[in-house]
């Protein structure tokens, strides 16, 4: 091939080359700026999602410091509301008692009327005082259930009772339908549940000008291990809009702005009812139609009593019926059975005059009713109204004579035609009858006999307690038993006394200042075991009452353990127990310890955890102190720890305590009640400081001595708000200081006040 050939042909293959380059060139730069593109679109997004990450990083930090400002208001309202319930409810604690004082006295009818207004206003007031305090309470999340066994009936009674003056001022029919399956023994929070249909009926005949008001109860139905169960308060008022019916439940609400001017009220009590409700696990609601009236309900559920316990489970009070009418018997048990009422029928003259003159037994009720059929009775009045005299003047049978001719005026005997309406005669048995007082109830307190005086002990006794009103009844209970009292107010003074000597037995307070009873156990063990000194008898006192503290005092080598309140009859068994030959010398030789605890009344000598109950769970709870002694090892077994306290409702002052603890330790009783308004203040002071500064340790030091002083004095109301604080404070549960502190300085005004009558009333009468 010619060299043109040649080169013709490479130029050729060079061109291809060259072309093929450049095609891959302006593939790669394509691709290139594909990649460009992409690499600008991912920063663009990643540039977006950075500012949106920070934008939602600035929208979580204003949700929480709007959330954190949001929980700021409500605890500042809270504390707000408790701070000015209290300010208010103080005056009005010294408004209220002195209106009472100056009604005993010698007043015209004009001033009377004044009086009764201003006293009538000041109720009111308190009531508004009250509404606010616990409406604060449940939006603090501070208001919790008790749950306890009670009759339903007594409690529905018990209701409408409390609320027949009012409807009887506006001339109302207050009436109670209970469905007769509804089980009556159950359990639950009866104070709770009172104070709903307190307040629920309330307003019914608030708004009721005339006709009715009728608390109803059905039965839904029942699982394993609980009752369903409607209450219905059904008025004839003025009714509620449909519009308007939602609003009902909410804080502060009324129907509209008229009815606060013309009924009053704060709009608080159906927000607060619906609040409890709904801790109970139920509804509420409002059925109503503008004039023509409302029906408020509410469904809970009641958890079933086990076993029926017969306490609880006791029959309703019968009704007898004499008559030999099968049909009058057929309609009676029909209209008796609507209202939980069973009936007893008697067709003969002498049978009833049997039933009215048999004595009360035990567990059996007594008749509530007694309805005699015209033409049963013949010439039989006569007797009858004999062996109705012969029940006493305090018996609570109700005579219901079913005749047409006028009949004279009896106390507790009514009339209807023997042609009555089944309403005239629903319209009677639906007002509760005031039961008489239980048999048992009678012949025990027919039996009461003096306490009997326990045989001295001549003991030395160090009394080792911090507490002021503590150390001054026990010492005076000692001093009762002839011992010799040495005091020490804290550990270090107890180990002083003791290397002294002349101690025979130790009553150790566990929490003291300066060295608190543990360690002051364990220090004179130690010391016992050095010097070879025999070994000293240390009983525990503490109102500490959970589980584990009776193991506690027996590890640190105390020999005995006593949760407080104590029983003077448990105490005396305890000296004479441990005293050894000293009060065994002393002691009469038939008087063991178990008969000794039995032989005399108890005495609360400090608080237990459950700050003072009622008085059947206070004398079951000493009666077992009183079955005597434990011995050693087998200390007084603990109480199981009440987290609950002040769910339940406590008197501001018992004076059954105070009545007890003057009977026991004569005018010193006195002396105690004075140096607790004296000590009290201080202490208050201490737990508001502690409070301010979120010290729960130095809390739950001061509640626990002001828990016990105060359930010394019969302040239980006081002491069960003190033995919340400290459980809490102790248990690192208390979210809220201030408010709880400033619900008890509330309740110690109002203890404070009546301590302060309680002095009044016992030097007037010395004086006279």
């Amino acid at each position: 091939m010619p060299l043109w050939g040649v080169l013709l042909v490479a130029l050729a293959a060079a061109a291809i080359v060259l072309m093929v380059l450049g095609q891959r060139l302006r593939t790669r730069n394509h691709a290139l700026a594909q990649l460009q593109r992409a690499h600008n679109a991912l920063a663009a997004e990643r540039d977006q999602l950075r500012h949106t990450t920070e934008r939602q990083g600035q929208l979580e930090q204003q949700l929480l410091q709007a959330k954190q400002a949001a929980e700021a208001a409500v605890l500042a309202k809270g504390e707000f509301l408790a701070t000015m319930s209290h300010e208010i409810r103080t005056p009005l604690n010294g408004i209220l008692p002195m209106l009472e004082l100056i009604a005993r006295g010698p007043l015209g009818e004009d001033q009377r009327q004044m009086l009764a207004t201003a006293s009538a206003s000041s109720q009111q007031l308190l009531r508004i005082v009250d509404d606010i305090l616990d409406y604060s309470r449940l939006e603090a999340q501070a208001l919790e259930l008790e749950i306890t066994s009670f009759n339903l009936r007594d409690l529905l009674d018990g209701v409408v009772q409390l609320m027949q003056r009012a409807a009887d001022s506006k001339g109302l029919a207050l009436g109670l339908q209970l469905d007769p399956s509804v089980r009556l023994p159950v359990r639950g929070d009866p104070v709770r549940l009172r104070q709903v249909l307190s307040n629920l009926l309330a307003n019914a005949i608030k708004f009721t000008a005339r006709g009715q008001v009728q608390l109803r109860v059905l039965r839904l139905g029942e699982g394993a291990a609980q009752h369903q169960l409607r209450f219905e308060i059904i008025d004839t008022g003025i009714g509620i809009d449909d519009t308007l019916q939602a609003r009902l439940f909410q804080s502060f609400s009324q129907a509209d702005a008229s009815t606060t001017r013309l009924y009053g009220g704060t709009g608080l009590g159906l927000a607060i009812c619906k609040r409890i409700i709904d801790l109970m696990h139920g509804h509420i609601g409002v059925q109503s139609t503008p004039g023509q009236g409302a029906t408020f309900w509410f469904e809970i559920p009641l958890l079933k009593v086990p076993g029926d316990l017969p306490a609880m489970a006791r029959a309703p009070a019968p009704l007898l019926l004499f008559s030999a009418d099968a049909t009058l018997q057929a309609r009676i048990e029909r209209i008796a059975a609507h209202h939980g009422l069973p009936v007893q029928v008697l067709a003969q003259l002498d049978s009833v005059v049997e039933r009215l003159r048999a004595p009360a037994r035990p567990g059996q009720p007594a008749p509530a009713w007694l309805l005699v059929d015209a033409r049963a009775r013949r010439n039989g009045e006569a007797s009858l109204q004999l062996a109705l005299g012969e029940r006493g003047d305090d018996d609570a049978l109700q005579v219901l004579w079913l005749q047409d001719d006028a009949l004279a005026q009896r106390p507790r005997q009514r009339q209807l035609p023997s042609h009555f309406d089944d309403a005239a005669l629903h319209a009677l048995l639906a007002v509760p009858v005031a039961r008489a007082r239980p048999a048992a109830l009678l012949a025990s307190a027919e039996n009461e006999q003096p306490a009997a005086t326990l045989p001295p002990l001549h003991l030395r006794v160090l009394l080792v307690e911090d507490n002021t009103v503590n150390r001054m009844v026990a010492e005076q209970l000692l001093r009762g038993f002839q011992c010799e009292v040495r005091n020490a107010a804290d550990g270090e003074q107890a180990l002083a006394a003791l290397r002294e000597g002349n101690v025979d037995i130790v009553l150790m307070d566990c929490q003291m200042p300066v060295l608190d009873g543990y360690a002051a156990t364990r220090h004179w063990r130690a010391e016992e075991a050095e010097t070879g000194r025999a070994r000293l008898p240390i009983i525990a006192m503490t109102a500490n009452a959970m589980a584990g503290d009776r193991e506690r005092c027996l590890q640190t080598g105390m020999d005995d353990y006593l949760s407080k309140p104590i029983a003077r009859t448990a105490l005396h068994a305890l000296l004479q127990r441990w005293g050894g030959d000293v009060a065994a010398s002393a002691a009469q030789p038939s008087m063991e310890p178990k008969a000794a605890a039995g032989a005399a009344g108890n005495l609360a000598c400090d608080s237990a955890e459950d700050g003072g109950q009622d008085d059947r769970h206070r004398h079951a709870r000493q009666a077992s102190h009183c079955s005597g002694a434990p011995a050693a090892g087998q200390g007084s077994a603990p109480q199981g720890d009440d987290s609950r306290v002040g769910s339940a409702p406590k008197p501001v002052l018992d004076r059954d305590v105070l009545d007890e603890l003057h009977a026991v330790i004569g005018d010193a009783a006195t002396q105690i009640v004075t140096v607790f308004l004296e000590d009290a203040p201080v202490m208050v002071q201490q737990l508001q400081l502690a409070a301010q500064n979120a010290d729960e340790p130095r809390m739950q030091a001061v509640a626990h001595s002001l828990k016990s002083s105060s359930a010394n004095v019969g302040a239980l109301s006081l002491s069960a708000i003190a033995q919340r604080i400290e459980h809490e404070a102790r248990s690192g549960s208390l979210q809220r200081p201030a408010v709880a502190v400033a619900l008890l300085v509330a309740e110690f005004a109002r203890a404070r006040v009546a301590l302060a009558g309680y002095l009044a009333q016992h030097r007037a009468g010395q004086g006279g």
